[in-house]
């Protein structure tokens, strides 16, 4: 099921003629060619390991051989003695008569030396040593032994390269695949070659019988006309590309001149490069497995900004790319004004602009409204480029139903774009003059951070669809995350739609859904999780998430639900959890616990709270102990069947509001810590009154002018040390209302900035006159501050 490496097969003709008669052809040869040094080199140290053992186990045998001899030797000595001494000593008996009878005064001691040492010679000569240096000469030394050895590798080497080339030959004569590797290099080296060409092979085997062929555009077109080929599921889109990127906005590949088609069976597949078609042959069914493409959406994209921050090259991407529509304001009108010159709007607007007024933002709105009725904005999508840029602009949108699915903010500071500017002010390509000087770019900047915050935060709130992106980076950053971003939401109402002609339930994330539309179709269990309901019996309530990530929509009403967890259990069985299935149901709106914010707890009085104000969760959770006799914080309240309860911590208010029948119904004992009376502050000395209640703000607020040493133009160092406390005072007073902060936020800001002219000025006023050009890029219109706030004096200016 896998296969085989027939290694070392075939390695001579014959063995190839006997797979050519059979048939057996391999996928492909993998040559290896080597020089016969380095097999020596790889070979040697092997076969000279197995010589040594070799040799080691022979002089192992001759050693024990000749223990052995030896051993032999001194038996047969041994008893060939005893033979000689017993023939000596029957001899010597007969002797000794004769000689008793000759001459009996020899001495006895001298006759048993000399038949020793006669006994010893006749042994010697018996029984001779055995010389060894006839079989040291006949050993083979380890220098001769790689000399044979390497000249063993040698001939083999030679035999088998002159069979590999017969064998190559053979091979290639029968058009069999060769890969051939040259494996003198590292072994790892070998390894990853090897591996990288014999992958396809093993990858693509699934589209062996797989044929295609690639066909010219024309020729495409015209099997497509006559109905004779058809189009694949793909459409136009690529398929390699679509694999490659998860890409769900379609690419433009019009006209079919500039794409690469291929046939397949009787479909034909459209590609956006040579090398994209070229991998799909390599093996098509890897890339007709993938989901088929639904059908296209029109994509919805607005990109807002300061100038120069790169809006408009953005949306040239997306039309260059996608094949979307780029709409300005200033295009739709001139639209209207050249292609409906008759209608009513274009009179409208000609009896503004022939007056030279500002064209209304009502009239705007309705030529963009036209201009949207094209077919390629109704098919393919467009981008709006610098629009909406105010409030009115985007509730005049809504109204006439032009919602953008996600709106792209370009962020820049300030220095940025006039830095921008004044390179673009030095290109020599300009055709014309602009109107881009410094004052009017920071005049065109002002204009937009002023209304861009209240159109962020309508869209935030209305539709949760803005996205801020850094303007800084490079434009091909921005793009990534841009169309990364819109693959998302792309994504999210594919798989809405998908799941609704199912019948199933959808996640309605990245939908722009209202918080209008989410309350009128809201289902039965409102803004609490229906699967916290039916699992834990837990009430837990949504409604602080503006987002919805977690939200669902099944049978037309939503759901809202705590987590990601809980969404997967809803979206695959939602019938568990609404009703009549839902095993618990949402008790009434007066009995739901109510989360109170301290203003509302002080509109109660004078009603008290429960349990004289000590915390029900702590006390049920320590045992109702006196321990666990906690009092509860004015700013964690809850409101609960008519009464009011306080709590130690934000995390025990959540677990009362998820459980309110576990803690709400506790009896105290008869003896609970005392109270501590809180001393009144009115009741302090002057200087008591004074540290307890603005010390701390003053303290910041003169540490804070320390620190910067502000000096006003034009005021003296007293009062402008007086005015930035007060200033300081009024921007952080935690007691003032969001609006009077944020407006005194504003004025510091500007006094600070104001403060800053003279040092700057001294500084770069030093030296001699510099004309206009050589100056830096704010110092125009710092100067020309500084003359303002002269003119306007003091109190003027402040």
């Amino acid at each position: 099921s896998t296969g085989f490496i027939l290694e070392g097969f075939p390695e001579d003709p014959e063995q190839v003629e006997y797979m050519l008669e059979r048939q057996l052809f391999p996928d492909v040869v993998v040559v290896l060619e080597v020089e016969a040094t380095d097999v020596q080199k790889r070979l040697l140290p092997t076969y000279l390991e197995k010589w040594r053992d070799l040799h080691s186990k022979h002089e192992e045998q001759l050693k024990h051989l000749r223990h052995l001899r030896k051993i032999n030797r001194e038996e047969n000595i041994s008893k060939r003695r005893a033979e000689l001494m017993e023939e000596q000593g029957r001899n010597e008996s007969r002797f000794t008569v004769r000689k008793d009878d000759e001459d009996e005064d020899e001495d006895e001691d001298e006759d048993e030396n000399n038949i020793k040492d006669e006994i010893e010679a006749v042994l010697e000569v018996e029984f001779p040593e055995e010389d060894n240096l006839e079989e040291m000469e006949n050993e083979e030394t380890e220098n001769a032994a790689v000399e044979r050895i390497q000249e063993e590798i040698q001939d083999r080497f030679e035999i088998d390269a002159t069979n590999l080339v017969t064998v190559a030959e053979l091979l290639s004569g029968n058009n069999l695949p060769k890969l051939v590797f040259n494996t003198s290099r590292k072994l790892r080296i070998i390894q990853y070659d090897l591996l990288q060409k014999i992958k396809p092979l093993v990858a693509n085997r699934e589209s062996l019988f797989q044929t295609s062929q690639p066909i010219s555009c024309k020729l495409a077109q015209k099997l497509l006309l006559s109905s004779y080929k058809l189009h694949s599921a793909f459409g136009c889109w690529d398929p390699v590309q679509r694999y490659n990127e998860k890409d769900t906005i379609q690419p433009m590949q019009w006209p079919l001149n500039s794409t690469y088609p291929l046939l397949l069976s009787q479909y034909i597949y459209f590609f956006g490069s040579k090398e994209n078609r070229n991998t799909f042959m390599l093996n098509p069914l890897k890339y007709l497995r993938q989901p088929k493409p639904t059908p296209t959406l029109p994509v919805k994209i607005a990109v807002v900004g300061p100038p120069k921050s790169g809006k408009t090259t953005v949306a040239q991407m997306f039309a260059e790319k996608y094949g979307l529509a780029r709409l300005s304001i200033g295009a739709a009108m001139r639209m209207v004004l050249n292609s409906k010159k008759h209608t009513d709007l274009a009179v409208q607007m000609r009896r503004y602009l022939t007056q030279g007024l500002v064209l209304p933002d009502e009239l705007a709105i309705q030529c963009l409204e036209v201009a949207l009725l094209s077919s390629v904005c109704s098919i393919r999508g467009y981008v709006l480029d610098g629009f909406p840029t105010t409030l009115k602009q985007a509730e005049l949108m809504e109204d006439r139903s032009i919602i953008p699915m996600i709106v792209f903010e370009l962020d820049l500071e300030t220095v940025e774009i006039l830095k921008r500017g004044l390179v673009d002010k030095m290109n020599p390509s300009k055709p014309y003059l602009m109107h881009d000087s410094s004052e009017i770019l920071h005049s065109w900047d002002c204009s937009y951070r002023k209304e861009v915050g209240l159109v962020r935060q309508y869209f935030q709130e209305q539709h949760q669809n803005w996205f801020a992106v850094d303007g800084l980076k490079s434009k091909w950053w921005i793009w990534k995350n841009i169309l990364g971003e819109v693959n998302i939401s792309m994504k999210c109402m594919h798989s809405y739609l998908e799941r609704r002609q199912s019948g199933k339930a959808a996640c309605i994330n990245r939908l722009c859904i209202t918080p209008k539309e989410l309350e009128c179709r809201l289902g039965e269990f409102g803004h609490y999780c229906p699967v916290c309901l039916a699992l834990h019996h837990h009430l837990v309530d949504c409604s602080e998430t503006a987002a919805l990530t977690n939200a669902a929509e099944y049978k037309r009403h939503y759901y809202r639900l705590c987590g990601e967890n809980h969404l997967e259990k809803f979206l695959s069985t939602p019938d568990e959890f609404v009703a009549p299935c839902c095993p618990h149901n949402l008790p009434q709106p007066h009995l739901l616990p109510r989360k109170l914010t301290e203003f509302q707890e002080k509109n109660e009085f004078p009603k008290q709270a429960e349990m004289k104000s000590f915390c029900p969760v702590t006390y049920k959770e320590g045992k109702q102990r006196y321990e666990a006799l906690v009092r509860g914080k004015m700013e964690y309240a809850v409101e609960y069947k008519g009464k009011l309860y306080t709590f130690e911590t934000k995390q025990k208010q959540d677990m009362f509001l998820r459980m309110p029948e576990t803690y709400w119904d506790q009896k105290l004992p008869c003896k609970v810590p005392p109270l501590c009376e809180p001393v009144p502050l009115t009741s302090l000395p002057t200087l008591g009154y004074l540290e307890q209640g603005v010390a701390v703000a003053v303290i910041k607020a003169m540490t804070a002018a320390g620190s910067l040493r502000p000096k006003h133009p034009f005021v003296s160092i007293t009062r402008s040390a007086l005015l930035y406390v007060a200033f300081y005072l009024k921007a952080f007073n935690p007691r003032g209302t969001d609006y009077t902060r944020q407006k005194y936020k504003k004025k510091l800001a500007s006094f600070e900035e104001n403060s800053e002219l003279i040092s700057y000025l001294s500084s770069a006023m030093r030296g001699t006159y510099k004309p206009p050009g050589e100056r830096t890029i704010d110092f125009d219109f710092k100067l020309k501050k500084f003359l303002e706030l002269e003119a306007l004096g003091a109190s003027g200016a402040l």
